[in-house]
Order: C-alpha cells, then structure tokens, then sequence
C-alpha cells in the first residue's frame, strides 16, 4: 500500500514504481547559503500596522492591534495567549534608520554601540549629525513553538519594550541549572519562555508591549527537548557568527513603536 511521503509513475513498461520525496531531501538548495536566507521578524500588531487596515494590500484578514505575527509563520496570535518560545542567542544593537517616508525596509546601518555625536531624542532614540537617527534595539534569537512546529524568528524590543527586554533578559542572565558539580550559570536556550503582550494607554494613544514569563526548564531526559536544545544551541551559533539575519519589513516600523 502506498504511503503519503511516496508518490508514483509508470515505467516504460507500464508497471508503477515508486518514488521516495526523502531520497532528494534538499535537491536545488544546495548552493542557498546562509547569505542568501534571512530569519522571519516577530511583531506586535498596532493599529497603524497595515496588517489592521483593510484597505492596504498587506492587510491580514483577523488582524487586531495587540496580536503577534510573522508574515511567514501565515498565523496570527493573540496577544492574551502569547508565544513561547527558546531564547538562543540575545545582543543589543542601535540600527540607523532614515526617517519614515524616506527610508528603506532595512536600517542603512547597525552600530554595536552608540555613536558619541547621537543626541538622545526620547525613550531610546538618538539624533545624528547626517539627520538618520538611532534606536536602541535588543534582538532575541528565538524558536518560536507554533502548531507543534519550531520555527525561527528574530524579536526585536525597542522604545516602550526595552523595559520587558530587560525583564526577559532578567531571566536569561539568572538561569541556573544544576550537575553533580554543584550549580551554574544555564544557557539562555535552557529554559522555555511565553511572551504575551498587554495593552498600554497615554492619554488619547494606546500600544501595547511584551509580558515575558518563564514556563519550564528543558527536560533532556526527553527526546523532543533534546531536538529543542540541539537546534537552539545551532542557531546560537549562527547569531554570533552573524550568519542569522532578520527579514526586515518596512511595516514593522509602526509610529505607535516609537512611544
């Protein structure tokens, strides 16, 4: 009987032969290197978002401001449910942007730290001389865990999310795991996190930010969380090595971000 990961053909003889899909696992990617991938950007939905806007082409049927989504994941998250995720690799960075309207879906620049002529505006965002500015960025390397699936993804918490940045970071840094040596520090890739978000109001705006919460360590005992760890601790490799890029999208730099 014929499985679902076979399909079939006839032979020159008219009988039918089968054909394994594994046996050409990765056929046509061969020459796709880490140059030419980037990782998905996980963001939180704002009512200028254009996912919210039924009249702008990239808008999301369902979409509501306070959701979580990753254009690739193909999957909107509410916000009260959250997302968990492994935190592999973390870094914080201050990306140059143009003003909106002017820029490109990618920063022109990234500076590992802040420049000494950037004059602080707000709420970590810095003026240059040449006019770009600067924002304080924390990237969180992250698998997400959706639908039973491990998917990557880059979470990028700048302005009103450096505070649940730093409340995630928290947990990373006091991680502890124990041997028959005694105690010691834990990867970040050790613990599985959730992260919801919560609606935030000043006046007549309204956003909302991450809740960071730390649900479970990693059981090594068991398989699954073997294949967790195996594949965070890969990716942190790669985000160190600079091989893991976000996908930027124009879009995920909402206004409401920069509150």
């Amino acid at each position: 009987m014929q499985t679902e990961s076979k399909l079939v053909k006839k032979n020159s003889a008219g009988a039918l032969s089968a054909i394994n899909p594994r046996d050409f696992a990765g056929k046509g990617a061969e020459e796709i290197s880490s140059d030419d991938k980037s990782t998905p950007i996980l963001k939180i939905l704002h009512q200028l978002s254009p996912e919210c806007n039924s009249k702008d082409s990239k808008y999301v049927e369902g979409a509501k401001p306070g959701m979580i989504y990753a254009k690739s994941f193909g999957k909107l998250i509410e916000g009260e449910e959250g997302i968990n995720i492994i935190a592999a690799h973390t870094q914080m960075r201050f990306p140059e942007w143009q003003e909106r309207g002017d820029s490109a879906s990618a920063p022109v620049g990234t500076h590992l730290t802040l420049p000494s002529d950037a004059r602080e505006e707000r709420n970590g965002r810095y003026r240059l001389p040449n006019g770009n500015y600067v924002e304080k960025t924390a990237y969180f390397y992250v698998l997400a865990l959706v639908d039973n699936d491990i998917r990557p993804a880059i979470i990028p918490m700048r302005s009103s999310n450096l505070t649940p940045a730093r409340e995630l970071n928290d947990f990373i840094a006091n991680g502890k795991m124990s041997d028959d040596k005694g105690m010691f520090n834990a990867p970040s890739f050790a613990f599985i996190y959730n992260l919801k978000t919560i609606g935030k109001t000043a006046g007549s705006k309204s956003w909302h930010v991450y809740k960071p919460t730390k649900l479970r360590q990693l059981d090594l005992s068991k398989e699954s969380d073997v294949g967790m760890w195996t594949l965070a601790a890969e990716m942190q490799k790669s985000a160190v090595k600079g091989t893991t890029k976000p996908k930027y999208e124009e879009s995920n730099r909402s206004t409401q971000d920069i509150i």
